[in-house]
């Protein structure tokens, strides 16, 4: 029986998202049993070694055909070369790093530069004008992505400055003089919620930004409704999880259908996806294994839970949208 392989985060801090993204692959499959489904728990102390290990494990088996997963961009880019090699179907549900490549690899999300022009368009629809964007000392997310935002927004006329997250003990209230926002791109650290609280207070009408790192519940919990009404986050995926879930098993099983028995046709059909009509909106996959959709999620803050952002650019959520 033809099989497709998951290797998702099952259990440990990702486990959540993991799971919704199983949810998803699960009712695509309800579809049709005649296809295998292996679901292997990718959580570990050494996440890459153990979706290289799955990886492994799908290429050497016989009936694999396809492959779903990993949730982060550097087990991705980890198992690529095991994917090549056995010509074995690749779907990234959700990774966005720009660097990932792989002749069997295909993407559902946007990568982190689309994410950065649509956070500029938002900044230039909200007439913002003079920007500060500070970013982790993450050399493979913060700085290079705090540098595609700053690109970005340079590209549509905003005045731009660029730094790293300041230390403890360093000023900082002079680099947030005059500007409109504060965009932060990087990881929630533990300091985030003062930053948050410290922003605010320094001026209540400063736009404060944050990407999919900084997107997270328990900083939601921690704002004022002031605060909350000034924050939105920008995140890679503008549905829930479980439909790019849904998506991959729906497009995996589509390209088994299409391609005949063997891997490398399966492939081919998958990376031929022009204008398809999906849970997730119409696509396509480029040369690259990339799909041709920008759309962006972008999050608000209501009654201390991370929400979808509904509202124009430059309004209050619920509040009317700008003639």
């Amino acid at each position: 029986m033809p099989s497709i392989y998951v290797s998702l985060p099952l259990t440990g801090p990702a486990g959540r998202l993991g799971r919704d993204l199983l949810r998803g692959i699960d009712l695509a499959h309800a579809r049709d049993r005649t296809v295998e489904l292996t679901v292997l728990d990718a959580f570990g102390e050494d996440r890459d070694a153990k979706a290289v290990a799955h990886a492994q494990r799908a290429a050497a088996d016989p009936e694999a055909l396809a492959y779903i997963g990993d949730l982060h961009s550097s087990q991705v880019d980890a198992t690529a070369d095991v994917h090549d090699a056995a010509e074995l179907l690749h779907i990234a549900p959700v990774a966005t790093w720009t660097g990932l490549h792989g002749s069997t690899l295909v993407r559902l999300t946007p990568d982190d530069r689309a994410g950065a022009a649509a956070i500029a368009a938002w900044l230039e629809a909200a007439a913002v004008h003079e920007l500060l964007i500070v970013h982790d000392h993450d050399a493979g997310y913060g700085v290079p992505v705090g540098g595609m935002c700053a690109d970005a927004a340079r590209e549509r006329g905003l005045s731009v400055s660029l730094r790293p997250i300041w230390d403890h003990d360093e000023p900082w209230r002079r680099d947030v003089d005059g500007k409109e926002a504060v965009l932060y791109v990087g990881v929630a650290g533990s300091g985030a919620v003062g930053l948050w609280h410290d922003l605010h207070g320094a001026n209540p009408e400063l736009w404060l930004l944050g990407s999919e790192g900084v997107a997270v519940d328990w900083l939601a919990r921690e704002l004022s409704d002031a605060e909350a009404a000034r924050t939105r986050f920008f995140v890679a995926q503008h549905a829930p999880f479980a439909f790019y879930g849904f998506e991959a098993m729906a497009l995996a099983l589509d390209a088994i259908a299409d391609g005949g028995d063997g891997r490398a046709g399966t492939v081919r059909a998958a990376r031929a996806t022009r204008d398809r009509d999906s849970i997730l909106g119409r696509y396509s996959i480029d040369a690259e294994g990339r799909t041709t959709s920008t759309s962006y999620g972008r999050l608000t803050v209501a009654d201390e839970e991370l929400a979808w952002d509904r509202s124009e650019p430059g309004t209050m959520p619920g509040s009317p949208a700008t003639p």
